[in-house]
């Protein structure tokens, strides 16, 4: 109807506002949901319970491959950890959400750097092998940013995440 480069122009900044508008819809979804949300659901205070859990769950810190992490997934009362961003966790005191049955077990015994950067529970947006996250674009890296720091706060660190054993 007019000048074809403003048509354009217009167009691109319709779609990059959706884009962003949808983008921050879902931080503002996942944000309800694991600071609000998920603090609201938390269990009674249980003493004895929490001691046996936390005597369970303490790792002496160590590396880990991807092979040998997926042996702590918990399954038969295994450890139960989760890598992200390199770090690896005991999530043992989260074993509802990451633990055989729960909403997250996905992530159990894996690197879920790359499914918490794309807020995403897909078995498709797993890599096979290391997965050097060089790809995330600067929201991802920032989403997986707060992942770490959520992480920091309610789990222990356990080790580093490494591509291989020398």
């Amino acid at each position: 109807m007019g000048d074809p480069v403003i048509d354009a122009l217009v167009e691109s900044d319709t779609t990059a506002y959706i884009i962003t508008t949808l983008a921050l819809l879902g931080g503002m979804l996942a944000f309800y949901y694991f600071y609000i949300y998920d603090t609201q659901e938390e269990e009674p205070y249980q003493p004895q319970q929490e001691e046996e859990e936390e005597g369970q769950g303490e790792m002496e810190p160590r590396d880990f491959t991807l092979e040998e992490l997926e042996e702590f997934n918990g399954v038969d009362g295994r450890p139960l950890c989760v890598a992200v961003n390199y770090n690896v966790y005991n999530v043992a005191k989260g074993k509802s959400f990451y633990g055989p049955g729960g909403p997250y077990e996905i992530l159990a015994g894996k690197d879920g750097s790359r499914m918490l950067a794309l807020m995403s529970l897909d078995k498709s947006d797993i890599r096979e092998g290391w997965d050097d996250l060089s790809d995330l674009t600067p929201f991802q890296r920032d989403s997986l940013n707060d992942w770490v720091i959520k992480f920091e706060s309610r789990y222990q660190k356990v080790g580093k995440l490494i591509k291989a054993r020398e």
